[in-house]
């Protein structure tokens, strides 16, 4: 009964129509750059570019210090020079001659040749303000994460593309604390009663964890394991050449017995029990175990479980009513969905001055909610820092995620720009990773078992939600290692346990886009999934399908095989906003949502295909809840500003029931032709 449901679950304005046709909205925002200089989109050897140190050609640097004459390049001051993870460097310089082509670059440790190593940051020199070009004084603020080496500064000319080396400071950066234990993160090992956590260090003689379940008081101590990456494990150039840095210990202890501590928190401190430096507390949410919980009344009204726990079954304005008794007694789940990120920066380097503050935002945004423990789970679809080759980044990366990876489980999948290389393990034969080939970010942020760097695929289950990972960048026609394994996963979920089927991979199923050709094309990666892997979503009514790969916000229909088999229905809330509602689909629900930092791909097609239903070029992320077994809510999250500027439901009355798609198509289609 359509219309009682838009009662149960909506007090306000319904409007629809049995004929209800959804005419695809737009929503863009004006360019933006945050520095001088727009971000390049080619590389200087013609490649799309995926960071900044790809524009520096190091195999073109000169020195020029002897051969000034007249000109002089200076730095006046360096302050300050002794520093903790993440402090502020104000560097001042003065040149006789000062041109927009000159820069300040940062490179660790302090003896590296700089025509053999890429800079850790670095900066146009005319960023820091107006008075360089006019007097040629200037100064630029370096926000340093700590690298575990000293770092020196090197002054350049004549741009990046044939670099002129013309002064080096004499002051270098130290930091107090080399050995510091940084960068925790909570990792899934496919075992729910065992999570990983993981962080980094310089060195370490008894790396060790401690945890309870109060605050600073830590009746758990456990060792660590340690392991390194090496430069020989990377499968080519920059990766192996001069994009690479050492990153330090990786130390993993495992945090036990959380199957009995679920959705409950415990706090934890890490480092070096040999000498005495450990990390400040962190805490972490422990996840829900699969199933639906129902829960008590004074769990529900107290949040004693969890935050969710007091939100359910209320409405967006916390009111009880009699539509949603059936959700008052079950605790949601509530996951935060991204791809293609990137670290961020808000000082003045060349830190991806487009959008490297989006990344970051939308990490800060997250973080929030995180920290209010109003999240069970993030799942970063692929394309995760954007080092593409250059080590340093990942540190970076890593320290801007750890507000959130230290405190929720973390999953992630492998995108292009981590995985693809020539001749490699993916199928796709490109330089996108850097020469990293999966090696980093399959081993700084380990997924769920079955997954390997060179088969990153997994499954993972939260509450009421299991989660699907595949990887778009390795082979997946029928009757391959990875389908094989898909199929197998999907067909044995329990849906009477976890009733949401969510799944993720980095490259699009459905995409409004005019890049076509090639077989890393939009196009034909699409037509590729939709032939191979769609019949399996169908097969076991996967619930969503969200990707990324492609930077837009994309919302498309229920659909199969190119074809809506339901159209969402646009709702009038009480406060005004639209909710564009499903109605029991019999058809996975497809959605892109790459827009959690990186540069917008600009290519969709207007009039869009029948199935796409909504895009826009905003940064943000998804916040989806499994409200209950039957009711699944989808928020899209503007990062700057919180608001919520897409707002998606399903319904569902039998996870369980196999579809019947045509059914619902040949309703869609009469419907559609009585207009």
């Amino acid at each position: 009964n359509f219309k009682k449901r838009m009662q149960l679950f909506f007090i306000g304005t319904v409007l629809f129509s049995s004929a209800c046709v959804v005419v695809a909205q737009k929503y863009e925002e004006a360019p933006r750059k945050f520095g001088k200089r727009s971000f390049p989109r080619l590389t200087p050897h013609g490649h799309e570019a995926a960071n900044e140190f790809q524009m520096i050609l190091q195999e073109n640097i000169k020195d020029g210090r002897n051969h000034l004459g007249d000109e002089s390049y200076v730095f006046k001051s360096i302050s300050p020079l002794l520093i903790d993870n993440g402090d502020v460097v104000t560097v001042s310089f003065e040149a006789t001659t000062p041109t927009t082509g000159d820069w300040i670059g940062a490179y660790s440790p302090a003896d590296v040749d700089v025509t053999q190593s890429t800079p850790v940051k670095y900066g146009w020199c005319d960023e820091g303000g107006e008075s360089y070009m006019l007097t040629g004084t200037g100064s630029l603020l370096f926000n340093m994460t700590n690298l575990r080496e000293d770092v020196v500064f090197y002054y350049f000319t004549n741009a990046t593309y044939s670099p002129i080396l013309v002064g080096a400071s004499e002051q270098k950066l130290t930091f107090k604390n080399p050995n510091q234990p940084l960068r925790p993160r909570v990792v899934a090992t496919g075992d729910l009663d065992v999570l990983n956590l993981h962080w980094s260090s310089a060195t370490s003689t008894k790396p060790t964890l401690k945890w309870g379940t109060e605050s600073g008081v830590y009746s758990n101590e456990l060792a660590a394991v340690t392991s390194s990456i090496g430069q020989e494990e990377m499968c080519g150039s920059p990766a192996n050449s001069t994009g690479w840095r050492d990153l330090g210990l990786i130390h993993s202890a495992p945090l036990e017995g959380m199957k009995a501590l679920a959705d409950t928190k415990i706090y934890y401190i890490f480092g070096d029990a040999a000498t005495d430096d450990f990390s400040g507390e962190f805490v972490f949410f422990v996840p829900p175990l699969p199933g639906i919980k129902l829960l008590s009344e004074s769990e529900r009204l107290s949040g004693t479980s969890s935050p969710l726990s007091s939100s359910a079954g209320k409405d967006k304005k916390g009111e009880e009513g009699e539509a949603k008794k059936e959700s008052s007694v079950q605790r949601p789940t509530r996951a935060i969905l991204f791809d293609d990120a990137g670290r961020g920066s808000m000082d003045d380097t060349y830190t991806w001055n487009e959008y490297g503050r989006p990344a970051l935002y939308t990490m800060q945004a997250v973080g929030e909610e995180v920290r209010q423990g109003m999240v069970d789970v993030v799942y970063h679809g692929g394309d995760i820092s954007y080092a593409t080759g250059y080590a340093a980044v990942w540190d970076v990366f890593m320290d801007m995620i750890s507000p959130v990876a230290a405190s929720i489980v973390y999953l992630s999948t492998v995108g292009n720009h981590e995985s693809d290389w020539y001749d490699s393990a993916t199928y796709l034969s490109n330089g996108d990773s850097g020469g990293e080939c999966g090696v980093m970010s399959t081993r700084l942020l380990p997924m769920p078992e079955p997954a390997t760097t060179n088969k990153p695929w997994w499954s993972y289950e939260v509450g009421m939600i299991h989660f699907v990972g595949m990887s778009t960048e390795h082979e997946y026609e029928i009757g391959s290692e990875q389908y094989l394994w898909l199929e197998n996963d999907l067909k044995n979920v329990d849906r009477t346990v976890t009733p949401w089927l969510i799944f993720g991979g980095h490259r699009a199923m459905y995409l409004n886009s005019d890049y076509g050709g090639s077989v890393t094309s939009d196009i034909a990666v699409m037509d590729k999934m939709i032939l191979n892997i769609e019949p399996l979503l169908y097969k076991y009514r996967a619930n969503i399908g969200f990707y990324g790969h492609n930077h837009v916000v994309q919302r498309h229909s229920a659909v199969l095989q190119k074809e809506v088999v339901q159209a969402s229905v646009p709702i009038k809330a009480e406060d005004g906003h639209t909710i564009h509602y499903h109605e029991d689909p019999q058809a996975t629900v497809q959605m892109v949502v790459g827009t959690a930092g990186a540069m917008f791909t600009k290519n969709a097609v207007n009039p869009p295909p029948e199935w796409n239903e909504m895009w826009f070029y905003l940064y943000g992320y998804a916040r989806v809840t499994a409200v209950n077994s039957t009711y699944l809510d989808w928020e899209w999250v503007h990062s700057e500003t919180g608001k919520v500027l897409d707002h998606m439901v399903i319904t569902q009355t039998d996870p369980t029931k196999p579809w019947d798609a045509e059914k619902q198509k040949a309703a869609h289609n009469k419907n559609k032709n009585n207009v």
